[in-house]
C-alpha cells in the first residue's frame, strides 16, 4: 500500500476512535493534533501526510469542520503542496467552509505562489463577493513588493562587478552613516535588509571571491574604500557611483521587508481583517491588542534584562574583581560593565536554557560559556570605546558620516591601528588577541585553544555559509549580531557598528538553539533545565519529581511528566519547553502553533493519569511528601516556556508561564524588575510578592494572576 493511503487509513481510524467519546469537531480536533504532530510516525513525509489526510471522507461533513478549531491550521499544511488535495474537496470546502479555508491560505501564503494551480483554480471559480474581495486584497498586497523587488535587481545588476568583500566595504560605510537611527537596533529593519543584501549576494558569490591574500585585500580595498575615506581631486567618481547603488538597495530592502512584513501581519494575525475600499488601507486591526500584546512582550524583556543585570551586580560585587582595576584606568569602566554582562548571560543562560559551564562546538572543542560571554562583551566595549564613540565625535564636527569615518580611519592610522569601516586580520593575529582574555589561574597568560575555541564559535563562515545558501535555502543562517565575526578565506572580518551594538546574550541563544538546532547536547541542556527549575522549587519547600513515567493508561502511554511538585495540597504538573528568542509575529505564531500547542495538549493527556498514579504508586506519593490518608491535591498545570512573548497567556486551554517569571516569583525578586535609575522608595513599595509570607496558595496566585508584573506594565 502506498504511503499516502496507509496515512489516510490511520487518519481514517484515529477519527473513529476519538467520535466514540467526543462530538465531531472535537474528534476532528484531536485527529488534526495526530497529523500536526507529524503522526503516524515512521517513514512517512509531511506530502505523505498531507495526502493521506487530504484524502480523508471527513472533509465532507460539515459538521465535523464547523466544530474544529484546527482546520484551518491543518489545512494550511496541505495547501503547502499543489498535488495533494483535490480540486473538488477545495471547491466544496470554498462553498460550506469559505471563512476556515480563506485562513488555511493565509496561514500557508499560498497567494504568493501566483502560479499554483490551487491558486489559479480557486480565482477562476469562486465568484462571490466574499471572494473576489479576498482575491482583491491578496493581489494588491503582492504588488506592493513589486517595484522594490525590480529596484533591488536593478541594483544588483549595476553593482554585479564587485566582489563579496567589496560590497561589504560600501555596506560598511553606509551603515555607520544610519547609526543614529533606526540602527542602532540590532533587531531593526536596516540590520535585516543588511542581512539580506549580503545573504543574496552569498547565492551568487563564486570561489574566487573566498580566495583572498594581502595583495588582493590591499587593491580591493585601495579602488573601493580609500577613494571614499580619503577623496583626493579627480578620484572616487566609480565610488560614488557605487555608494548610490548600495544606499539605493538598502532603501528598497528597507521598504520590502516592511511591505513582507504587512504580509505576515495579513497572514499570522487574528487581529488583522482586511476591506477593499478606495483611499483605505487593504488591511487594518480590527482592535489594538495585538499591538499593546507585543508593546507588552517588549517591556517584560527590558524589565528581565534588569532582573538579570541586578542578580549579576551582586554576584560582581562579592567577587574578587570588584575592588580591582580591570585592563587600563580609562577603560576600566567599560571593561567593570562587560564582565558584569558576561556574568549575566551565564546566569541567564545556566538558570533559563540550562547550560553548562562550558559549550561544546561542532569539532569537538569545548569553549568555556564564561569566556565566550566575557569575550563578546569587551568586544562590544572595546569597539564601542574605539571606533563609535569618536566617529559620534567627529559627526557631530562635521555633520558628514564619511568626512567623520575619514577622520576616524586617519586617527587610527597615526596610532597605527585600523579603524576603517570594516576590520581585519588574519585568524592567529585574531586569537592572539582574544588569548588575553582568556587567562585563568590555571592559564595566567591566557589559552590560546580556548581563543581558538571562542573565534570558532563567535564566527560565521561566509564561504560554507554561501554553500549551504546555494544547496539548502530553507536551513537558518545567522543573523548579523549573532555570529558577528566573519571568515573570508584566511581572513576574519568586523564591522564596528555590529560589533559595538551586539546583543550578546541573545546572539548566544539564538547561535545555540535557532541557527544549530541539532545539537547533540540540546537533550542534555532541556533536562538542565527542568532540574534547575525543580531545585528552586525544593528551596521554597516543595517535593519535586523530575522525569516521572505514569502507568500506561487505557488510552497507552500519556508520556513522561517532565515536573510534578508538591506542597500543601498544591500538586504542579509541568510541561517545559525551551526554545530561541524570536523576533518576529510569524516566529511567535510558529511557537504559539506548534511547540505550545503541543505542549498544552501533552498536558491534556498527562493531568488525568497523574491523581490514579498518586493512588498506585507509594514511591511516588513518598517522593512527594504524600500520605495515602491525605485528600486529593489541587492538581494546576502549566506550560513552562522559556520564551517570553507568550507568558501569562492560555493556549488550547493551558496556561504558559515564562521559565524567568517562576525564577523571579520563587526568589521573591519583583524588586528587581527595575530600571537602575528607580527610587529606592519604589523599589521599597514593591519589596515582597508574599506580604503574608511565602506560601504554596500564594504562589499558584501570583502565577496565575500574573503579579510579578503588578504595577509594571
Amino acid at each position: 500500500m502506498l504511503p499516502s493511503l496507509r496515512c489516510k487509513d490511520y487518519y481514517q481510524a484515529q477519527f473513529a476512535g476519538y467520535t466514540r467519546n467526543l462530538a465531531p469537531g472535537a474528534a476532528l480536533d484531536e485527529c488534526l493534533h495526530d497529523f500536526l504532530d507529524q503522526r503516524p510516525s515512521g517513514k512517512y513525509t509531511q506530502r505523505h501526510r498531507a495526502s493521506g489526510l487530504a484524502g480523508v471522507d471527513f472533509w465532507w461533513q460539515p459538521a465535523n469542520v464547523d466544530g474544529a478549531a484546527l482546520a484551518s491550521l491543518a489545512l494550511a499544511r496541505v495547501l503547502h503542496f499543489d498535488d495533494v488535495i483535490s480540486t473538488e474537496l477545495l471547491d466544496h470546502l470554498a462553498v460550506h467552509h469559505p471563512d476556515q479555508l480563506r485562513w488555511a491560505i493565509r496561514y500557508s501564503k499560498l497567494f504568493t505562489r501566483r502560479d499554483s494551480p490551487l491558486w489559479i483554480h480557486l480565482k477562476e471559480n469562486c465568484t462571490s463577493e466574499q471572494w473576489q474581495t479576498f482575491f482583491g486584497v491578496c493581489e494588491r498586497l503582492l504588488l506592493q513588493l513589486e517595484p522594490f523587488e525590480a529596484a533591488i535587481n536593478s541594483a544588483e545588476r549595476q553593482l554585479q562587478s564587485l566582489t563579496l568583500l567589496e560590497l561589504l566595504s560600501y555596506l560598511s560605510v553606509l551603515a555607520y552613516a544610519r547609526l543614529g537611527d533606526a540602527g542602532d537596533d540590532p533587531a531593526g529593519i536596516d540590520w535585516l535588509a543588511y542581512e539580506r543584501i549580503i545573504l543574496r549576494k552569498l547565492k551568487s558569490c563564486g570561489e574566487s571571491d573566498f580566495r583572498l591574500s594581502t595583495d588582493v585585500l590591499g587593491r580591493s580595498l585601495r579602488q573601493h574604500l580609500s577613494p571614499m575615506l580619503f577623496p583626493q581631486p579627480g578620484e572616487g567618481a566609480e565610488c560614488a557611483v557605487n555608494l548610490e547603488a548600495v544606499g539605493a538597495m538598502i532603501d528598497a530592502m528597507r521598504e520590502l521587508i516592511d511591505y513582507e512584513r504587512s504580509i505576515d501581519w495579513f497572514c499570522f494575525d487574528s487581529e488583522c481583517d482586511y476591506q477593499l475600499q478606495p483611499g483605505q488601507s487593504v488591511i487594518f486591526n480590527k482592535t489594538d491588542e495585538g499591538t499593546l500584546c507585543w508593546q507588552r512582550t517588549e517591556r517584560k524583556s527590558q524589565l528581565l534584562w534588569c532582573y538579570w543585570m541586578c542578580r549579576a551586580v551582586d554576584v560582581f560585587a562579592a567577587s574578587e574583581l570588584a575592588g580591582q582595576i580591570i585592563g587600563s584606568a580609562e577603560n576600566h569602566e567599560a571593561n567593570q560593565l562587560a564582565y558584569i554582562k558576561a556574568i549575566r548571560s551565564q546566569l541567564y543562560l545556566q538558570v533559563v536554557f540550562g547550560l553548562g559551564e562550558s559549550i561544546r562546538l561542532n569539532n569537538g572543542a569545548e569553549v568555556t560559556l564564561h569566556h565566550a560571554m566575557l569575550a563578546s562583551e569587551l568586544t562590544n566595549a572595546f569597539f564601542e570605546q574605539a571606533y563609535l564613540q569618536p566617529y559620534r565625535r567627529y559627526l557631530a564636527d562635521s555633520g558628514d558620516p564619511i568626512a567623520a569615518l575619514g577622520r576616524l580611519a586617519f586617527e587610527g592610522l597615526l596610532q597605527g591601528e585600523n579603524r576603517f569601516p570594516i576590520t581585519w586580520s588574519e585568524l592567529p593575529e585574531k586569537v592572539a588577541r582574544i588569548r588575553a582574555w582568556t587567562v585563568s589561574d590555571e592559564h595566567p597568560m591566557g589559552d590560546p585553544e580556548a581563543a581558538k575555541a571562542i573565534l570558532q564559535f563567535w564566527t560565521s563562515d561566509l564561504q560554507a555559509l554561501s554553500e549551504q545558501i546555494k544547496q539548502a535555502p530553507n536551513q537558518p543562517t545567522p543573523r548579523l549580531y549573532e555570529r558577528p565575526f566573519y571568515k573570508i578565506g584566511r581572513f576574519s572580518f568586523q564591522f564596528p557598528w555590529v560589533a559595538g551594538r551586539q546583543n550578546s546574550l541573545t546572539a548566544a541563544v539564538n547561535n545555540l538553539r535557532r541557527v544549530d538546532p541539532r545539537r547533540p547536547e540540546l537533550r542534555s541542556e532541556t533536562e538542565r533545565v527542568e532540574h534547575e527549575l525543580a531545585a528552586s522549587l525544593r528551596q521554597r519547600g516543595f517535593r519535586v519529581v523530575v522525569g516521572y513515567q505514569p502507568p500506561r493508561m487505557d488510552e497507552g502511554d500519556v508520556g513522561e511528566i517532565d515536573v510534578l511538585a508538591c506542597l500543601e495540597g498544591v500538586l504542579l504538573l509541568l510541561e517545559v519547553k525551551s526554545g530561541f528568542i524570536r523576533s518576529n509575529g510569524h516566529e511567535v505564531w510558529l511557537h504559539r502553533t506548534n511547540t505550545l500547542r503541543k505542549a498544552a495538549r501533552q498536558l491534556k493527556r498527562k493531568s488525568p493519569a497523574v491523581l490514579p498514579a498518586l493512588l498506585a504508586d507509594s514511591d511516588l506519593r513518598d517522593a512527594l511528601g504524600l500520605a495515602i490518608s491525605d485528600p486529593s491535591p489541587a492538581l494546576h498545570t502549566w506550560v513552562v516556556d522559556t520564551s517570553i512573548e507568550l507568558d501569562g497567556e492560555v493556549v488550547d486551554g493551558a496556561l504558559v508561564v515564562s521559565r524567568e517569571v517562576l525564577e523571579v516569583a520563587l526568589r521573591d525578586e519583583q524588586h528587581y524588575l527595575r530600571a537602575f535609575d528607580q527610587d529606592a522608595e519604589e523599589e521599597e513599595a514593591i519589596a515582597t510578592l508574599y506580604p503574608d509570607g511565602f506560601s504554596a496558595q500564594a504562589f499558584i496566585r501570583v502565577i496565575e494572576r500574573s503579579e510579578v508584573w503588578r504595577g509594571l506594565l
